[in-house]
C-alpha cells in the first residue's frame, strides 16, 4: 500500500527524486537511448565571413583621415603669426620685447595686424602706444604712434574740454600750462585768460600736448597731456568740475 500522502519526509524539506531515465526509441528491434531530436532544434550553421566588411570600414577610415589632414594643412596655410600684448603697455610708452608674444590668427586683409615677423625685424622701434594696451590685445597699426616715449614717472592724461577751456589752434607737440579758474566765462578761450591774467599760479606749467582729437559740433575737444604722476590728479579733478583752462606757454605762441 502506497503511504505517500504528499507530506515532506520527517528528515526535512522536500527532496527531488533521482533523475528520470532517458527515453528510448526502438530502431531495427533495438532500443536506442535518447530517441529522435526535437523537431524545433536547428542544426548549427557555419559562421559568416565578415572580413570584406571590416576591410571596407578600414579603407573608409583611412580616407577620412587623409581628408582631415589635407583640410588642416589648408587651414594652417591661411593663418599668420601676429603680435599679442602679454604685459600692459601704458599710453605713451615704448613697446618692449618682454611685453609682446606671438599668436596665430586667420589672415584678414581688412585688419592691419602687426605681424610677428615685423616685430622680430625691429619695425616697432621708434613707436609708442597711442592708447593704453592691455594683455590679450592683438596689436594693429592704429594703436601705434611715432610720438616720443615718455620719461620715467610720466603718464598721459586725457581731458574732454569745452570751447573756452583750450587755446584756439592747439596741436600735438605744443607746450601749455593748466590753470584752475572759478566763475569763468565760457565765451573766453584759454588764450584770453592769459591776456587778462590769472590770480593764481598754474596747477602745472610747460606740459606737452600728446594728442588732440577733432572738435565736436558742441565745441568739446579731447586733449591728452603728458603729466607727472604728482600733477595728474589735480589736473583731472579740475577738468571734471569744469574749472580747468589750458593756455599756451609764451614761447609756444
Amino acid at each position: 500500500m502506497n503511504n505517500d500522502n504528499g507530506a515532506p519526509p520527517a528528515g526535512g524539506g522536500w527532496k527531488p527524486s533521482a533523475s528520470p531515465s532517458p527515453s528510448t526509441a526502438t530502431i531495427a528491434g533495438r532500443s536506442v537511448p535518447g530517441g529522435p531530436p526535437p523537431s524545433n532544434v536547428r542544426p548549427p550553421s557555419a559562421p559568416r565571413n565578415r572580413k570584406p566588411a571590416l576591410a571596407a570600414l578600414g579603407l573608409l577610415l583611412v580616407l577620412v583621415g587623409a581628408l582631415a589632414s589635407v583640410y588642416l594643412q589648408q587651414r594652417a596655410g591661411n593663418r599668420v603669426g601676429v603680435v599679442e600684448i602679454v604685459k600692459r603697455v601704458p599710453q605713451g610708452q615704448a613697446i618692449t620685447t618682454d611685453s609682446i608674444g606671438e599668436v596665430m590668427v586667420a589672415v584678414d586683409s581688412n585688419i592691419s595686424y602687426v605681424t610677428w615677423a615685423q616685430a622680430r625685424a625691429g619695425v616697432l622701434h621708434g613707436y609708442t602706444a597711442r592708447t593704453d594696451l592691455l594683455p590679450g590685445t592683438l596689436l594693429v597699426g592704429q594703436m601705434l604712434t611715432t610720438v616720443q616715449p615718455l620719461s620715467q614717472g610720466q603718464e598721459v592724461v586725457g581731458l574732454s574740454l569745452k570751447d573756452g577751456q583750450y587755446p584756439i589752434g592747439i596741436q600735438v607737440g605744443d607746450t601749455v600750462s593748466a590753470y584752475y579758474v572759478s566763475n569763468k566765462n565760457d565765451d573766453k578761450t584759454g588764450q584770453a585768460y592769459l591776456t587778462d591774467g590769472f590770480t593764481t599760479p598754474p596747477i602745472v606749467a610747460s606740459v606737452r600736448v600728446y594728442d588732440v582729437g577733432t572738435a565736436a559740433t558742441n565745441g568739446v575737444l579731447d586733449v591728452s597731456l603728458v603729466l607727472s604722476q604728482q600733477s595728474a590728479n589735480a589736473v583731472t579733478q579740475a577738468a571734471s568740475g569744469g574749472n580747468l583752462v589750458l593756455v599756451f606757454d609764451k614761447h609756444t605762441q
